[in-house]
């Protein structure tokens, strides 16, 4: 990744940030950090701004510009126009953010556009192909977007080890690969902070009651939010609260109505930013029920950290959620493990609701490893160092 200079930065980026996902919201913050530096920089997207995102949700100070497209179902393709050939032909250092096969495309152009311009690959997750011809289409986007993370782009930056792991193993060669973890805002660390030192009071407790589990995330098929509702009843636990929303939230909901007791499973919707660290100030446990790689890393996961929350996901050998997390690492001497099967889920949630002195420890290390190892402060020195 090249240090930005006078020419700036232009960043590529499937969704108008800074939305709620996780790939938006790295964009944000790279951009945030390269326009404090003086540094001009320009997030182009391929779809305008959603109407569901508060324009207060996270201040802005860098340009951003919304690309013409046609859609072909979810895939948009990037229409000519004075705003993508300007892009395309600029000097400015590239970032572009994916998995999107009409992103890659655009990187590829650039670089035919100019060979010595620099190219950065944001690779934020690898993609599970289903089975069918779609499957199909997206091992080939994969298969060629890894071959010209080897050879096309100035350097690759991911969020884990994991990923540094998994995409050497795919080809591309170790000295192309930047590690930078994802961060948090500034003014959400400090809220995060004081959180924490209220929260500090509750982990004295010698009994969790009630002992209050929390997802937060999309609603949408491939995040299995049923797979923790159907482990709720045996899970020991006290209380489920969902936060989002999506196309499986009516469903999920029925689901919900036959699964607890009225009350045990609340449906939030979206919540603010204040709305959402409230929600997780007075929750004893954070669980991702995705096993699936396209979940790579979990933004939320640091915010539950950052309060002192644990945060417990599946292991996959090509995402980097368990290893965020921590949790294993943390508990290892008592021989908890991560669930490795969505059979296995409750089991590892009722071990920590049954020992109220693994969750203190948990909790207390998931605050520590939010500090030592996620805190924007080590974050900003990274973004330095692969810079340089």
């Amino acid at each position: 990744m090249s240090r930005p200079g006078t020419l700036g930065w232009i960043q590529l980026v499937r969704e108008w940030p800074p939305g709620y996902g996780g790939v938006e919201r790295v964009a944000h913050e790279l951009a945030t950090s390269w326009q404090r530096r003086s540094s001009n920089v320009v997030c182009y997207s391929l779809c305008p701004p959603s109407s569901s995102v508060p324009s207060e949700h996270l201040p802005v100070t860098y340009k951003r510009r919304c690309l013409p497209c046609v859609a072909f179902g979810r895939v948009l393709i990037p229409l000519p126009s004075r705003s993508l050939v300007g892009m395309l032909v600029a000097k400015s250092s590239l970032m572009v953010h994916l998995p999107c096969p009409s992103l890659l495309l655009l990187s590829l152009v650039a670089r035919l556009c100019s060979a010595d311009r620099p190219i950065s690959l944001f690779w934020h997750a690898f993609l599970e192909p289903e089975a069918g011809p779609r499957g199909w289409l997206v091992a080939i986007y994969q298969w060629l977007a890894l071959r010209w993370a080897a050879i096309g782009p100035s350097c690759v930056v991911t969020t884990s080890p994991t990923l540094v792991r998994a995409l050497m193993e795919s080809g591309v060669p170790e000295q192309r690969i930047r590690l930078l973890p994802c961060c948090l805002g500034s003014e959400m660390e400090l809220e995060a902070a004081a959180i924490w030192s209220r929260r500090q009071a509750r982990l004295s407790r010698t009994r969790i009651d009630p002992f209050r589990l929390i997802y937060i995330g999309r609603l949408s098929s491939y995040k299995c939010v049923d797979r923790l509702i159907l482990a709720f009843p045996s899970s020991g636990a006290s209380e489920l609260h969902i936060v989002g929303d999506g196309p499986e939230r009516l469903r999920l909901e029925r689901l919900a109505s036959g699964q607890s007791q009225i009350g045990a499973i609340v449906f939030h919707g979206m919540l603010s930013e204040s709305e959402k660290l409230a929600r997780l100030e007075h929750s004893d446990l954070l669980v991702l029920p995705s096993r699936s790689c396209h979940e790579a890393f979990g933004i939320v996961q640091l915010e539950a950290m950052a309060c002192g929350v644990p945060a417990l996901g599946f292991n996959n050998l090509r995402s980097g959620m368990a290893w965020v997390a921590g949790l294993e690492q943390a508990l290892r001497r008592t021989g908890w493990r991560s669930p490795q099967h969505p059979t296995d889920l409750s089991s590892a949630i009722n071990q920590l609701a049954e020992q109220p002195e693994w969750l203190r420890e948990a909790s207390i290390a998931a605050r520590l490893r939010y500090e030592r190892v996620f805190a924007r402060c080590h974050w900003e020195r990274r973004l330095l160092t692969s810079e340089a």
